[in-house]
């Protein structure tokens, strides 16, 4: 798929100026700019939808395109509690005890 796109020349220089810095061609640059614009409103998004409400961590993480620890750790990151149900709670504890246990046993 190929995209035609209209840049300003102020923009045009700094892409220049940018890909000789970093020695990446100014493609991969655009290529890669757009990759991270569209990481960010999916994180983004997958934050709006658990503060709502409307999603449970699981599927935040899903919707944000990572895995459930690195999601919480992003939440944690910028000072978003969990909204973590008693049972789901009480399951990662009987998890970390069995894993305790195992490291006892080996």
């Amino acid at each position: 798929m190929e995209i035609s796109v209209n840049i300003k020349d102020d923009y045009l220089k700094w892409l220049h100026e940018i890909s000789k810095e970093t020695s990446t061609d100014k493609e991969e640059l655009i290529k890669t700019s757009i990759i991270k614009y569209i990481q960010e409103y999916k994180l983004r998004k997958a934050i709006r939808r658990y503060t709502d409400g409307s999603v449970s961590l699981g599927k935040a993480s899903e919707i944000a395109g990572m895995p459930k620890r690195l999601f919480m750790y992003k939440l944690q990151e910028i000072g978003i509690p969990l909204n973590i149900s008693e049972s789901d709670f009480n399951k990662g504890m009987d998890t970390l005890t069995k894993v305790r246990k195992l490291k006892e046993i080996s």
